[in-house]
């Protein structure tokens, strides 16, 4: 009997609940469009058969192989190949000049846009602040109404502005120079920590914060001092997870004529030297892995320092 209640009242609540026409539409349209893009001709056309394209595939893995191993077949050979690397063509450098050009310009974008939290977030940025009345101004409201939106917009544009795009435009403006690629990122990024940020804000419980307002604090001092210790753990995932890509993004942007790895990686393309070119690649991958491993320390060092 009971199995048999359960399985009516699961029944009941599958016919009761919510659905949305809009949202079982984009499904169909989704699905159709998915199935058409795969069926199109296009999509499989080449003007290189299949045979052509095995034999490219061999010949670039043949060329990746260190030159020293590809002569010998010995990888111990390649041992003094790739301390030239890192010694004689300035990998080691590279290294840590692209590390130092990413974290500042993830720290510029990331100090940036918590200074607009505030303004950004909903639920700050308006004329009652987490629902505390400060008066019903009627120009106020509209002051705080524009300066919310104008955040917003700010965030949506700059993060619709790709890196490489930017980095054109910089380099035309500044020429060859570093802060080309540190502002390329840090405006990009900027935007997506906003937008990030702001949701992070908007969907916590700020019960320290209203009752900050409410004694009459203001809207930076209550985030400050309540809502971002609250939520740093999740704030520092977003900073690392960012990071990381400035990393990734930093060793492709080779347009700035400074030995970082995005340079290299250029300059053995150029040369067609695939095998230089691989190996810097993987020296970037390192830098992001052991951003992720400093990422997950100090997060779990966080936790245990809050748990105690």
């Amino acid at each position: 009997m009971e199995s048999e209640n359960r399985e009516l009242r699961i029944k009941e609540l599958h016919h009761s609940r919510s659905k949305s026409l809009f949202l079982r539409m984009s499904l169909v349209v989704f699905i159709i469009s998915m199935a058409w893009a795969w069926s199109a001709g296009t999509l499989h056309e080449s003007l290189l058969t299949k045979e052509q394209r095995s034999e490219n595939l061999e010949i670039f893995i043949g060329k990746i192989i260190p030159d020293p191993t590809r002569e010998s077949g010995k990888w111990i050979d390649s041992l003094p190949w790739i301390t030239d690397l890192l010694i004689e063509e300035q990998g080691i450098k590279a290294i840590g000049i692209t590390f130092g050009l990413a974290t500042v310009a993830i720290t510029m974008s990331g100090f940036f846009a918590l200074l607009l939290l505030p303004l950004s977030a909903r639920n700050f940025g308006t004329q009652r602040p987490l629902g505390i009345n400060q008066g019903n101004n009627i120009l106020k409201s509209l002051y705080w109404f524009a300066i919310n939106k104008s955040s917003r917009i700010l965030f949506l544009f700059t993060r619709s502005l790709p890196e490489y795009v930017l980095g054109f435009l910089l380099l035309s403006i500044l020429g060859p120079d570093p802060w080309v690629l540190v502002l390329a990122l840090a405006i990009h990024n900027f935007g997506i920590l906003g937008r990030l940020g702001s949701e992070l804000v908007e969907n916590s419980s700020n019960g320290s914060a209203r009752i900050m307002l409410a004694q009459g604090g203001g809207r930076y001092s209550s985030l400050v001092s309540t809502t971002f210790p609250d939520s740093f753990n999740r704030m520092l995932v977003y900073f690392f997870y960012r990071w990381e890509t400035c990393i990734r993004e930093s060793t492709v942007l080779g347009m700035v004529s400074i030995i970082s790895l995005g340079y290299l990686i250029k300059d053995a393309k150029s040369k067609m030297d695939y095998d230089r070119m691989l190996a810097f690649i993987l020296l970037g991958a390192l830098i992001v892995m052991a951003g992720d491993i400093i990422s997950t320390l100090v997060r779990r060092k966080l936790r245990i320092t809050r748990s105690t």
